[in-house]
């Protein structure tokens, strides 16, 4: 017999199911595999240890919904304050428009002026290349 400590599924909860945790543990189960938590060990075939795994199977579930529910008040509340954005530009306004103005001119290159901004050649692309309004 093989033993399986619970604190395996730590960190996880969020995306195990109670469905998906039932089967894992009847899988497991199968193959011969005792579920330890502390100094308990559960029988997935006993009633009580059947109960005591999927009570934490929802409570695992539970704590996962907390989670997003938690989640999505906090990004309803920036966005009613006017505080949910989006990801902000790496460089400011000045900054895009003095490399669109040199990269125009052909002062320098889409790699040096990656250089200089300290910036992956894509982001100067994207500037170069897209909408000249800020954000």
């Amino acid at each position: 017999m093989h033993a399986f400590d619970a604190t395996c599924l730590e960190g996880r909860s969020t995306c195990l199911t109670p469905e998906k945790i039932i089967w894992l543990l009847t899988d497991l189960s199968g193959r011969g595999v005792l579920f330890g938590l502390g100094a308990s060990v559960h029988d997935w075939n006993d009633p009580f240890g059947r109960l005591f795994l999927q009570t934490l199977a929802m409570v695992a579930e539970f704590e996962a919904n907390l989670g997003h529910m938690r989640t999505r008040e906090g990004m309803a509340l920036a966005k009613k304050n006017s505080k949910l954005k989006g990801k902000q530009p790496k460089l400011p306004e000045p900054a895009r428009r003095s490399i669109r103005r040199r990269y125009a001119e052909g002062e320098v290159s889409l790699a040096d002026l990656a250089t200089e901004y300290s910036v992956g050649r894509s982001t100067i692309h994207r500037i170069i290349h897209g909408p000249e309004t800020s954000r």
